[in-house]
């Protein structure tokens, strides 16, 4: 990985949240060489707490230690012209004894802001290619002498989130209670089974058309997730239910289900557990179903990038009762032909599901 950027503000973008953990560590030890170990540390969301705030503790400098390191997390959430307007004013003249860390899971963030940082201190964090994070979680390992079987890692892989912060995370609390010798049923053991809330149970309980239970979910999600990240968590497993009864619609027989599958969308499904998950799912979700979810996951896709943030929770929360009571259809009626109110115009028609 190429050294972090240095400077007194710096913005990191990008989904890949491992290399990005990575980078802000380099940072806080090039702060800590440069004016001793005392730092004093703050982290925020952009979502809950204003930029004047931020910018206030920096400018006044370190209480308790030799230096400010602050995180200020979610920026893609800076909406108002005040709160981009007091970054900026920091920027023209920031506090030499710290380093403002700006931070967004998007690729991109306000132009002027952007602008301001400059390109020497901005870095995009790229997420793995699917054929990428099998080698990366084998070398990790086997860097800590450890074995594990092919078939755990595609385990693996289906229930852990798609970034080698989690996957490390995950991979650490293995080693920590397995061993050197890793296999399925551990994997099973102790992911699957003692995971905390997260898109992946956010699912199940979609798959069980637990209503209750995935609102009860989606509200604790909310504390510490982007909803659009919620929602993108949801699409690439909503996405392959589609894909599999797209081709049980083609013809393709269930022994060869998931070959063809692994082939469609580019990820081998070997895990028993998610390819049981997935025949569950398929029996409860029809392929006209599966049709009007995929469409509407994307308007409301649509809808969390241009509404304010306070209409978020409501939104996913409709979108929950929407899939699980109505199959994906929106409209009480559950007419395929109206046109919804609240759709736009550049989404009204999908050519690739009609």
């Amino acid at each position: 990985m190429a050294a972090a950027p240095i400077g007194p503000i710096v913005l990191f973008l990008g989904p890949e949240e491992g290399d990005k953990q990575d980078a802000i560590n380099e940072l806080r030890s090039a702060l800590r060489k440069r004016h001793g170990d005392e730092l004093e540390e703050h982290s925020f969301y952009a979502f809950e707490t204003p930029a004047h705030h931020v910018t206030g503790i920096l400018q006044n400098g370190s209480l308790f230690g030799s230096a400010t390191f602050v995180r200020y997390r979610a920026v893609e959430h800076l909406k108002k012209k005040d709160d981009v307007a007091a970054l900026l004013e920091y920027a023209k003249k920031p506090v030499d004894s710290t380093v403002l860390v700006l931070e967004s899971a998007e690729i991109g963030a306000n132009r002027d802001l952007e602008k301001a940082v400059g390109g020497r201190n901005k870095k995009i964090f790229w997420e793995m290619f699917e054929d990428q994070k099998q080698g990366w979680l084998q070398g990790y390992f086997r860097r800590h002498n450890v074995q594990i079987e092919p078939d755990a890692v595609e385990l693996m892989l289906e229930l852990v989130q798609n970034n080698t912060m989690e996957l490390r995370q995950e991979a650490d609390r293995l080693i920590a209670f397995v061993g050197d010798h890793i296999t399925t049923d551990d994997v099973d053991r102790y992911i699957y089974h003692a995971k905390e809330e997260n898109v992946f149970t956010l699912y199940d309980a979609i798959v069980d058309r637990d209503l209750d239970h995935a609102l009860d979910i989606a509200l604790k999600l909310l504390v510490t997730t982007d909803p659009v990240q919620i929602l993108g968590g949801l699409a690439w497993q909503l996405d392959r239910l589609y894909a599999l009864q797209t081709l049980r619609a083609a013809g393709v027989p269930d022994a060869r289900l998931f070959e063809e599958l692994g082939t469609f969308t580019g990820r081998k499904i070997t895990s028993k557990r998610a390819q049981k998950s997935l025949r569950v799912a398929a029996d409860r979700y029809s392929l006209p179903d599966c049709t009007a979810i995929k469409l509407l996951t994307g308007d409301i896709d649509a809808l969390l990038r241009s509404v304010p943030t306070a209409f978020h929770g409501n939104l996913l929360q409709q979108y929950l009762y929407s899939i699980i009571v109505r199959n994906g259809r929106w409209s009480p009626q559950g007419s395929e032909s109206r046109t919804r109110a609240w759709e736009y115009p550049a989404t009204r028609r999908r050519p690739d599901l009609v």
